[in-house]
């Protein structure tokens, strides 16, 4: 058990989604910061913003606290003592608590002291600063107050050297802490999400990976089984010759030309991987103007090979007007088409190629009255080394590559290719090009 969850950490799996998680998990610890703090700010701004009014004029926060009367009760007797303000009130100061005290740091308006902030006492390390503190009232409540004192020096109260501004906080600080475990709660939830979403992107993005590796590893398997035929052959045309110093050139001409024939194959099939590999770089075209009477030179050729075959060509050239294309690529294509029409139809094989120009596009189609394609195989008959009929590839030669030649091909002079069924019986492969690369 130990050892299969120690193979599955080490999986390349587990890997892409340690990072995919990693990068989620980050995203969403930054986004809740940032989040959190600007509700924070935005909860608290006017709350600081009328205390730093506060302290700007405090002169009249001062004045409006001192005109408030206090009384105190003497031998049954009422002292009314009143300050008379220089300036009208301001209303903003119903919203602020105002503390006032004397150079001992004993609080001046001692009745709105008593009545909420009774311990209350000076703290003068940080001057001028907003601080959140949490307070006790006269009534034993915990109330949570953003603060800030000041420095009073005043000719007209010079009794009093310092002044405490204070508003209250704790229905805004309640309001804030349901918003953060909202929010907490949220980015939680998408956080949950975004495993889930990790683990699935491990896998989606390492498919394309794996199948290419298992498409190169196909391809080198094929590759090597192709090359080991002809290699075996040629190994034993040779030993045979060893086993026969006397005998002559003639004598071994079928051995000879055997080898020779392998000899070919390799060739074909080095060629067509290095065309293959070069295709896959990437292709530069090389555009030039061809004229109509280019197709009809290619469809003699193929007419002499038909014949050399003991099969029908039939050559259709509709081009009413020079096209734009690279030539050597489009030769390679019907090429590849036509040789793959021969090889798969009978003695009585007949292979029908046309070509014409229509609103701007070049249109080819192959028609053969061979075996014709399964709907199965018609997937796959453009992947490198497949072929339709295992059982013929030594007689016809093929490798399977030339399909997925001409599909590149194609791809390089941005077009497409289809394959359809011929009635009554065959295959129709039918290419779009432009007739003007851009």
């Amino acid at each position: 058990m130990l050892n299969k969850i120690k193979r599955k950490l080490s999986s390349e799996t587990f890997t892409h989604f340690f990072h995919f998680f990693a990068v989620f998990s980050g995203i969403f610890i930054v986004m809740t910061t940032i989040i959190l703090q600007i509700m924070r700010y935005g909860v608290y701004s006017s709350v600081d913003t009328r205390l730093q009014d506060a302290v700007e004029n405090y002169d009249q926060y001062v004045e409006m606290t001192l005109a408030r009367s206090f009384s105190i009760q003497t031998d049954g007797s009422e002292v009314i003592f009143k300050f008379e303000p220089s300036k009208k009130s301001n209303d903003k100061i119903s919203n602020i608590s105002v503390l006032l005290y004397d150079e001992d740091g004993s609080i001046l308006n001692t009745v709105d002291a008593f009545t909420q902030f009774s311990n209350v006492s000076l703290d003068t390390k940080k001057l001028k600063e907003i601080v959140e503190k949490s307070l006790e009232t006269s009534f034993g409540q915990k109330e949570k107050f953003h603060l800030v004192t000041i420095p009073v020096n005043s000719s007209k109260y010079p009794e009093v050297r310092y002044a405490t501004f204070l508003v209250n906080v704790r229905q805004l600080d309640e309001a804030n802490e349901r918003f953060v475990t909202i929010t907490i709660s949220v980015m939680a939830v998408f956080w949950l999400i975004s495993m889930f979403a990790s683990v699935y992107l491990a896998k989606w993005s390492r498919k394309p990976i794996l199948e290419s590796y298992e498409k190169q590893k196909s391809f080198v398997e094929n590759a090597s089984h192709e090359l080991r035929t002809p290699l075996t052959v040629l190994q034993n045309r040779l030993e045979s010759l060893f086993r026969k110093p006397d005998s002559t050139i003639l004598d071994n001409s079928e051995s000879i030309a055997a080898s020779l024939e392998e000899v070919r194959n390799m060739r074909l099939l080095t060629t067509n991987l290095l065309n293959l590999a070069r295709r896959d770089d990437g292709l530069e075209l090389n555009v030039e103007v061809i004229e109509p009477s280019f197709f009809d030179d290619i469809f003699e050729n193929y007419q002499v090979i038909a014949e050399e075959n003991n099969k029908i060509f039939i050559g259709a050239n509709k081009v009413s007007h020079a096209i734009k294309s690279d030539k050597t690529l489009l030769k390679q294509l019907l090429t590849i088409l036509f040789d793959n029409a021969i090889k798969y139809t009978g003695e009585d094989g007949k292979v029908d190629m046309s070509v014409t120009t229509m609103d701007k596009r070049l249109i080819i189609q192959v028609a053969d009255n061979g075996c014709g394609i399964k709907d199965e195989d018609k997937k796959r008959i453009f992947d490198r080394f497949y072929r339709v009929d295992k059982a013929r590839t030594r007689q016809t030669g093929g490798f399977g590559l030339g399909l997925s030649l001409a599909k590149q091909i194609v791809k390089a002079l941005k077009g497409t290719i289809q394959v359809k069924d011929n009635q009554p019986s065959g295959t129709v492969f039918e290419v779009i090009l432009n007739d003007k690369q851009r």
